[in-house]
């Protein structure tokens, strides 16, 4: 039986309704977002910036319904053992992004100490989101997997992310990923000695993922 949803890698033409439905729809479903009440000022800026990015480097899905409305995204792209960033200017982003920011560097510090040797670059699955409706469906799990021959043809053998929320935990764990690091919310507190992220969907941790592919 046909799937009734059309699963492509994005190109810049989809740009644009990928990030509307970010903002409609990852923005108020993410765990760590709905801990400190994220907004759709405090995000615009991130959201746009990191969807173009994504699209650009070939990566990236985009998931339409029969209608050819957005109804799921992967955004992604490759990381190099040697990759050097250049530095970041703090200042343009909004408080509340400055606080996820602060939190995926640090259980980020260090990752490739734990990957395998014999990897020197990997996919990068910077987020999936896929609408209310349509979950439960086998879209986010089609969404990690597509286009993954590609991928391994571009030289990456290993995947990572950041899992957040519950949600894409479980997906991860299921899919065959491996916990390299992990933070718990209740540790990770401000000056006040309060945890930061006390999340809605009672996520506990901030995972870091590993997979060979």
């Amino acid at each position: 039986m046909r799937s009734p949803f059309s699963f492509t890698i994005a190109t810049p033409s989809d740009v644009q309704e990928m990030f509307d439905f970010l903002l409609t729809d990852f923005l108020f479903n993410t765990s760590l977002n709905g801990a400190i009440g994220m907004t759709r000022e405090d995000a615009y800026d991130r959201y746009l910036a990191i969807t173009e990015s994504s699209v650009a480097n070939g990566t990236s899905v985009v998931v339409r319904n029969e209608e050819g409305s957005v109804i799921g995204v992967r955004l992604s792209g490759y990381e190099d053992r040697q990759e050097v960033f250049p530095p970041v200017d703090l200042s343009a982003f909004a408080p509340r992004i400055l606080k996820i920011r602060k939190i995926l560097t640090v259980i980020n510090e260090g990752k490739w100490d734990l990957i395998p040797a014999d990897i020197d670059r990997l996919f990068d699955v910077k987020l999936i989101s896929v609408a209310e409706k349509y979950r439960g469906r086998g879209i986010a799990k089609t969404l990690l997997t597509f286009g993954l021959d590609e991928v391994r043809e571009n030289g990456a053998k290993g995947a990572f992310a950041e899992a957040v929320a519950i949600a894409s935990q479980v997906l991860f764990e299921k899919a065959g990923y491996s916990v390299i690091r992990e933070i718990i919310h209740e540790e990770w507190k401000d000056e006040e000695g309060k945890p930061v992220f006390v999340c809605p969907d009672r996520t506990k941790t901030v995972q870091l993922v590993f997979k060979r592919i």
